[in-house]
C-alpha cells in the first residue's frame, strides 16, 4: 500500500495538469469576449452592456479561484521531518478580498457591501488556503444565517499587526447575530440554525480548527448588540 507521502505526491501531480488547462482556458476568455464585442455594432453593445460586464466579472472570479487552487496546491507538500516549512509571503488584504469576492459570488441575490480597513499593508508568511477557508466560511455564514430573508447586508473586516509577529483580524456583519442557544452551541458538530435548509453545522467548527491548529492562533466570538463580531489572532 502506498505511503501517505507517496499518495500526496501522486494527488498533487494528477491535479496539476487539469488545473493548468483550466488556468490557460480561463485566461483566454477575456480576449474572446473582447473579440465578440468587437464584432458587434454600437447599438448591440449597448443592449448587452450589463451582460458583458457580468461576463467579465465572472471571468475574473474564475481566474482568481483557479489561481488560488494553484497556489494552495503549490503549498501542499509531504511532511519533511522539519519542525515547520517556510510558508510563502502573502498580502493579507488582497487574500481576504479574494476570499470575500469568491464567497459573495455564490449568492448574487444578496447585495453585500464589504468594507475593509487595514491601518497598514500587512505582508505575512501564512497559509493562503487556510485564510481563504476561514474568511470564506465566515462570509458564507453571514449570507446563509445573518442575512437570511434579506436582500442586502454589510460586512466589515479590519486587521492590525501586533507585537511578537502576530496579526489580529476582526470580522463584523450587520445581520441578525447569534441567539443565546446558537452562541452556546456554535462549535457543536452538526448544529445549525438552518438545519434542513442548506446548513450542515460544520462551518464554524472548520474555522476554529483551522485557526487553532493550522494557523497557530485563537478565535473569539463576541456578542455585540447587533450582528456578529469575530476576532482572529494568528501568528506569522
Amino acid at each position: 500500500m502506498p505511503t501517505p507521502d507517496l499518495q500526496l505526491r501522486r494527488l498533487v501531480h494528477e491535479l496539476n495538469t487539469p488545473l493548468g488547462v483550466g488556468v490557460m482556458a480561463a485566461s483566454m476568455l477575456p480576449t474572446q469576449i473582447d473579440a465578440v464585442v468587437g464584432a458587434l455594432d454600437e447599438q448591440s453593445r449597448e443592449n448587452i452592456a450589463a451582460l458583458l460586464e457580468e461576463w467579465r466579472e465572472t471571468c475574473g472570479l474564475l481566474q482568481s479561484s483557479l489561481q488560488l487552487c494553484v497556489q494552495v496546491l503549490g503549498q501542499t507538500r509531504p511532511a519533511t521531518g522539519k519542525a515547520a516549512d517556510t510558508l510563502p509571503l502573502i498580502d493579507l488584504q488582497s487574500t481576504l478580498q479574494s476570499a470575500v469576492s469568491i464567497s459573495l459570488a455564490r449568492r448574487p441575490d444578496v447585495r453585500v457591501r464589504c468594507q475593509m480597513h487595514f491601518a497598514h499593508p500587512v505582508q505575512l508568511h501564512g497559509d493562503l488556503g487556510a485564510w481563504h477557508q476561514v474568511v470564506g466560511n465566515l462570509v458564507t455564514n453571514s449570507l446563509m444565517h445573518g442575512f437570511a430573508g434579506r436582500s442586502h447586508g454589510t460586512i466589515r473586516i479590519t486587521a492590525a499587526v501586533l507585537p511578537s509577529r502576530r496579526v489580529l483580524v476582526h470580522y463584523y456583519d450587520d445581520g441578525v447575530g447569534f441567539s443565546l442557544q446558537a452562541y452556546q452551541r456554535l462549535f457543536e458538530e452538526g448544529f445549525s440554525t438552518r438545519a434542513g435548509q442548506g446548513g450542515n453545522g460544520l462551518g464554524m467548527g472548520i474555522v476554529r480548527d483551522l485557526v487553532h491548529h493550522k494557523m497557530g492562533g485563537r478565535l473569539e466570538v463576541h456578542r455585540p448588540a447587533k450582528g456578529v463580531h469575530i476576532s482572529i489572532e494568528a501568528g506569522y
